[in-house]
C-alpha cells in the first residue's frame, strides 16, 4: 500500500512535470516571438529616423564658411594639397558634423589634419558638436589618420 502510494505520488509528479515543462515551452515560444516582433519594430523605427534625419540634413548647413582654392593656394598649398584639404579634411569634418548634430554619428574619421591655424574654426565646430553625443549611448569612436 505504500508503493501504491509512492507510485500514485510519482505519477503526479510526472503529470506536474509535463504540465510544467508544456507551459515553459509555450511562454519561452511567445518570448521568442515577442522578441522577433520587437526587432522588427525596431529596424523599422531605425529607418524611420534614417529618413527623418535625412530629411533634416537636407536643410542644415555646415557651420563654418569653407574657403575657396585660391586661398589657400596663396597659404602655400599646392594643388594635390588642396586636394586632400578638401576631400579628406572639409568634406569628412562636415559630414562628422552632420551626423553629431543630428545624433546619427557612431564613428568620426579624419585622414587629413596638418596644422593650420584657419583650420581651427573647423575643428572648433566638431568640438562643439560632440555636446549632441548621447551620454547614455555606446559613444563615438574618433580616428585620426
Amino acid at each position: 500500500s505504500e508503493t501504491r502510494a509512492l507510485e500514485g505520488r510519482h505519477c503526479r509528479l510526472k503529470e506536474t512535470n509535463k504540465a510544467l515543462q508544456a507551459s515553459s515551452k509555450r511562454k519561452a515560444k511567445a518570448l521568442r516571438d515577442d522578441i522577433r516582433a520587437l526587432q522588427s519594430e525596431n529596424e523599422a523605427l531605425k529607418r524611420s529616423l534614417g529618413r527623418l534625419a535625412s530629411k533634416v540634413q537636407e536643410y542644415w548647413e555646415y557651420p563654418v564658411a569653407i574657403q575657396p582654392d585660391e586661398y589657400w593656394q596663396n597659404k602655400g598649398y599646392g594643388d594635390r594639397a588642396i586636394i586632400s584639404l578638401k576631400i579628406w579634411f572639409f568634406e569628412a569634418m562636415k559630414k562628422a558634423v552632420a551626423e553629431l548634430e543630428h545624433g546619427v554619428c557612431d564613428s568620426i574619421s579624419l585622414h587629413f589634419a596638418d596644422h593650420d591655424e584657419d583650420l581651427m574654426p573647423h575643428w572648433n565646430a566638431l568640438f562643439q558638436s560632440f555636446d549632441c553625443i548621447d551620454p547614455w549611448g555606446a559613444g563615438v569612436e574618433f580616428c585620426l589618420g
